[in-house]
């Protein structure tokens, strides 16, 4: 089985990913080197608008959806001509999906307690009741400053 992939799709999607790993920060850094008309009017599309009007950062993820949404059915026939069943391949979206579900959980949560541990860190190395300083509450509030 040969493995051909659709180049623009691949390409458009390589794109869509740099913007949203922060390519447009990037961009606006470059713009305020040379300040002048048109730097000043690239940069200003790499923030989103208000309320009304479109910006070019407002495409970004609607963007990443359509290109999910193009690539479905690749991928689909692509399972179907290798054997898979329509049984096993729905069972893959599923356990895909459940992983994505699962890791967000997780990164939420990971981010909760982060703030939570800030939070409590402050409180015990700011507290001005106790008699003396809990050891080592200080490293591990600047160590968790920068979490």
């Amino acid at each position: 089985m040969t493995h051909e992939r659709l180049t623009s799709l691949d390409t458009l999607r390589g794109f869509d990913m740099f913007f949203i790993m922060g390519l447009s920060g990037l961009i606006v850094s470059i713009c305020a080197l040379w300040p002048n008309p048109v730097t000043n009017a690239i940069a200003e599309q790499m923030s989103h608008v208000e309320w009304n009007g479109l910006r070019h950062h407002d495409t970004i993820f609607p963007l990443f959806l359509f290109l999910a949404g193009v690539s479905f059915p690749f991928s689909y026939a692509k399972q179907q001509a290798a054997g898979a069943s329509r049984k096993a391949i729905y069972w893959k979206i599923f356990r895909r999906a459940a992983v994505l579900i699962t890791l967000k959980i997780y990164v939420l949560q990971a981010s909760w307690l982060v703030s939570v541990w800030r939070g409590w860190a402050q409180r015990c190395s700011t507290s001005t009741s106790a008699s003396r300083p809990v050891p080592g509450l200080q490293v591990q509030y600047l160590l968790c400053m920068h979490c």
